[in-house]
Parts: C-alpha cells; sequence; structure tokens
C-alpha cells in the first residue's frame, strides 16, 4: 500500500470504520505478534501484549500523519511497549536459556526429523548469540533477519538513517557469526555456516 492508503486507512480507524479496524489488524496483526514473541519468547504472553500493542495503537492514531510506512509506525510502537515492560526482566537472559517449546513456533517443519532438529539447535544457538552482542545490534538483527522488515521500516521505526540501520545490520551478523564460531571451535563442533545461520535460521 502507499502513504496515502496507509494514511486512509489509518482516518478510517480514527472514524470508527469496524471494517478498516479489521483490515489493520488482518494486515498487521502477526507482524505485531512477531514483534511481541521475539521479546517474550513465549505464545501466551505474546499474545496478551499483542493486544495491548493494537490497543496503544488505537489510542495514537490521531498521531499517525503519513510521513513513514504505516508498518514502521506499529512496530516503533510495539518496540517501546515491549521495550517498557521486558527491559526490566533482562530478555538478554531469556534468550541466553530458549527452550525447546519457544523455538518450535518459530519454524518451519519438513518431513524430515533430522533436518528439523538441527533446525532447532541452529535457532537456539543464535538466540543464546543475540544475548551476546549489544541490544542496538541484537534488536536491528531481528527486526531485519527475523521479522523480515525492510531497511527504511527499520530505519523509521528506531528513528536510524539507513546507512546506519545497514551498518548496524552488518556488525551484528559479524558478531553473531563470530560468538557461534567461538561456541563450536569450544565445543569441538563442526563449524556451520554462521553467516547464513544469522540471516536464514528459521527457513
Amino acid at each position: 500500500m502507499s502513504a496515502t492508503d496507509d494514511k486512509s486507512l489509518v482516518e478510517r480507524c480514527r472514524q470508527g470504520d469496524d471494517d478498516a479496524w479489521r483490515e489493520m489488524v488482518d494486515r498487521f496483526g502477526q507482524k505485531v505478534f512477531s514483534v511481541a514473541y521475539h521479546f517474550t519468547l513465549k505464545r501466551e504472553d505474546a499474545e496478551e501484549l499483542a493486544q495491548e500493542i493494537f490497543l496503544k495503537v488505537f489510542e495514537n492514531l490521531h498521531r499517525y500523519d503519513g510521513s513513514f510506512p504505516l508498518v514502521a509506525w506499529l512496530v516503533s510502537i510495539a518496540r517501546n511497549l515491549c521495550i517498557d515492560r521486558y527491559r526490566r526482566l533482562k530478555r538478554e537472559k531469556s534468550f541466553r536459556h530458549v527452550s525447546d517449546d519457544s523455538v518450535l513456533p518459530m519454524l518451519v517443519s519438513g518431513e524430515d526429523p533430522a533436518a528439523d532438529a538441527v533446525k532447532k539447535e541452529r535457532t537456539k544457538l543464535l538466540f543464546w548469540a543475540l544475548s551476546e552482542i549489544p541490544e542496538e545490534l541484537s534488536e536491528i538483527l531481528v527486526l531485519r533477519d527475523l521479522d523480515g522488515l525492510a531497511y527504511e521500516e527499520i530505519g523509521a521505526a528506531l528513528s536510524l538513517p539507513d546507512g546506519t540501520v545497514k551498518s548496524r545490520l552488518f556488525r551484528a551478523r559479524a558478531e553473531v557469526a563470530r560468538k557461534v564460531r567461538e561456541r563450536q571451535e569450544s565445543r569441538g563442533a563442526g563449524v556451520l555456516s554462521t553467516m547464513a545461520l544469522a540471516a536464514g535460521a528459521f527457513v
């Protein structure tokens, strides 16, 4: 959708158009849930938090002026609410000890149980590596490689220029690759394609 379409949708929501609000939730519900899930790593908590995010969106519809993509605005609200609620719980510690139950909803299951088991372990390793790098880097990697946002959407959500987003993403991937390599070497394991792991663990 264009910026004009985004602004029109928001305006219809502000006027109490139920169909417009359903369209809003249909279009962005999965994205909002994904952001919430990557902060909580628990489906029930993510569902509850996603509802809070949409309530916050509804309360702030009057603030959207169409100057940047609607998805970036929603992600910005989602991100801020997640940080406010979970920063005191030290999100990076939950990354460090990701359970199998937390990982499974993020994986696309195939017909090969052995391959699925490898994906699960790689995903847990990725989250461990994310806990080891600065939050300003891990956040951008999550938004780009896990949530699939475009560079300009991330920049709008985080109030950063595209160049900074790209440079931080490069550093994040490099740091994750280094952490994974060191972890594997310390275990005497074969080295995975760590850059591919950082960029595509959920494929």
